[in-house]
């Protein structure tokens, strides 16, 4: 899984694995922990300077996270966290 390298403010990535499989796996985890709560505004941009990739890589880490329920897109607006399962009245 890819780390966050404090002495160099960037990202080490493992290179057996896909740098989006590993964007992803920090994506989940925070919102599995509640760091993003529902309907926190998750920005392309943002996650693109922090990683240090270009935005393909993003969006298809993205994609995943939709698939899996986890986000929902408003067009023109952007990517929201989904509300958990355990917590989503309409469930």
């Amino acid at each position: 899984m890819a780390r966050y390298v404090d002495h160099t403010r960037s990202w080490e990535f493992d290179e057996d694995r896909s740098r989006w499989e590993q964007i992803l796996d920090v994506l989940n985890a925070r919102i599995d922990s509640g760091e993003w709560g529902p309907k926190f505004k998750i920005s392309e941009v943002k996650l693109m300077e922090e990683f240090g990739v270009a935005r393909p890589t993003i969006r298809k880490a993205m994609e995943r996270l939709r698939a899996a329920g986890k986000i929902y897109t408003v067009p023109n607006l952007g990517s929201f966290v989904n509300a958990s399962k355990d917590t989503d009245d309409d469930a």
